[in-house]
């Protein structure tokens, strides 16, 4: 350990040219849920601490050359196990550990301006985010692979590429990669971007169910697993700021591809689907309550309805992730276009087909929300915001399943930043549901404290 720390000291006093970054950032969260399952079962109230922790060190030791390394590590305090409930942990198994050991998030160099030409690379595990994470977002994990960056000589157009590998094999070819090409034409108010996005799971190992298939009528021993998903994205976005105080985004994507099920009864599918999401605020500084943002947002995505091809749209790798919970609209069901929070029914664990964590049958999202955040003081914020769901398309499994609502949800949130480095917030959601989870009706309710901690 001493050797390590004169290294660091001689690399940050000996280089002229180099600058040394080192940071730490924890975050603690209370935590407490009731009827997780809307009242399904007993039992389903948790009431836990969860923790991240990041510490991070890199720099740039020549003009065009940076080094980082990032460490991680996340859990549910008391817990000395990696297995914990889906609630408290819905990524499942995404992060190489839940019980509070480090693993390495990032570790990665990046060359800039390559030979004085205005192309940047980046090889190692490294961060990707495209847009708000829409198709992708590595949601902190870091994803392991090569990036090209470059600025354009046409029009001020900006282009990066990049290729990761999600998961791989010593041996053989079943591993998964992402490939992606973005085109971005930013201008002083507006950001244009285009691009496309292909994952490749030949990991063999995944389930794969339409959304209209009953696993419970298959047969028993039926093999679930694709041999390989192709994915591919067309993606369009652009974003905006108002002059007056405010901003707006859009954003539209279709899918194609196909899944190699020919090693089961079940056969091939082939895939399609679209989604679509429209956001936007408004911002005064000049208000009775201090400044106050006024913002909604209305999206859609597919969903299968049976027939020759699967129409749910459903990238594996959209921002839904927040360490160990959940990221997306409203604070109990976190949800995407695609898929929502799972429980102990409606999860990856139930014995239905519900891994998107909705009712069986049911598949893409409808979603409305509104909020507003006003600022009563420069330290205090206070936001309400509420949302509504529906399924886009559901299969007549069961009574409930015909019946599109999944539910709304209310959030009250109250932030304070006591200084730069230390700040503190706390929400309270309440989570309606709506007739598709048929005789379950009883609310679910999340209240979380959280502070934060960075150096």
């Amino acid at each position: 350990m001493k050797k390590v720390f004169y290294l660091l000291f001689f690399v940050a006093t000996s280089a002229h040219a180099a600058s040394l970054d080192i940071g730490t950032n924890y975050r603690l969260r209370g935590i407490s849920m009731d009827k997780t399952d809307f009242g399904a079962t007993t039992g389903q109230e948790y009431s836990y601490y969860s923790q991240r922790l990041l510490a991070h060190i890199g720099g740039k030791f020549s003009p065009n050359i940076e080094f980082m390394t990032q460490f991680q590590a996340i859990g549910i305090a008391g817990s000395s196990s990696a297995i914990v409930s889906p609630i408290a942990n819905p990524s499942g198994s995404r992060y190489p550990h839940t019980d509070f050991t480090p693993w390495v998030q990032l570790g990665y160099v990046k060359a800039t301006q390559l030979y004085d030409l205005p192309v940047d690379i980046t090889f190692g595990r490294q961060s990707i985010l495209l847009g708000d994470g829409f198709l992708l977002s590595d949601d902190d994990l870091g994803f392991t692979g090569i990036r090209l960056e470059g600025r354009l000589p046409w029009y001020g157009l900006q282009a990066q590429l990049f290729t990761f590998k999600t998961s791989d094999s010593v041996m053989g070819s079943h591993d998964t990669d992402l490939y992606g090409f973005e085109l971005t034409k930013p201008t002083r108010n507006i950001r244009y971007q285009a691009s496309i996005v292909t994952e490749r799971d030949k990991s063999g190992s995944t389930i794969y169910i339409r959304p209209s298939e009953n696993s419970l009528t298959f047969a028993p021993g039926t093999d679930l697993r694709a041999s390989k998903i192709e994915r591919t994205f067309y993606d369009a976005r652009i974003e905006g700021r108002l002059r007056e105080g405010g901003f707006y985004k859009g954003e539209f994507a279709l899918q194609s591809g196909s899944v190699d099920r020919s090693t089961t009864t079940l056969g091939d599918v082939d895939l399609g689907g679209y989604a679509f999401l429209v956001s936007g605020g408004l911002f005064t500084r000049f208000s009775k309550y201090g400044p106050i943002e006024i913002h909604g947002l209305f999206g859609v995505a597919s969903g299968d309805s049976g027939g020759s091809s699967d129409n749910s749209f459903r990238p594996s790798f959209g921002h839904k992730y927040d360490g160990l919970e959940r990221s997306g609209f409203g604070e109990f069901y976190g949800s995407t276009l695609y898929d929502a929070i799972p429980s102990s029914t409606y999860g990856p664990g139930a014995s239905t087909n519900s891994v998107s964590g909705l009712p069986i049958g049911h598949s893409g999202i409808r979603v409305i929300g509104a909020g507003v955040t006003t600022h009563p003081t420069s330290l205090l914020s206070i936001g309400i915001d509420y949302f509504v769901f529906t399924s886009q398309e559901s299969t007549n499994f069961s009574a409930a399943s015909s019946e599109s609502g999944l539910g709304t949800e209310i959030d009250i949130g109250v932030g304070f930043a006591y200084t730069n480095y230390l700040s503190f917030r706390g929400t309270y959601a309440i989570f309606s549901p709506g007739a598709a989870y048929g005789a379950f009706t009883d609310n679910a309710t999340r209240i979380v404290l959280e502070a934060v901690g960075r150096f």
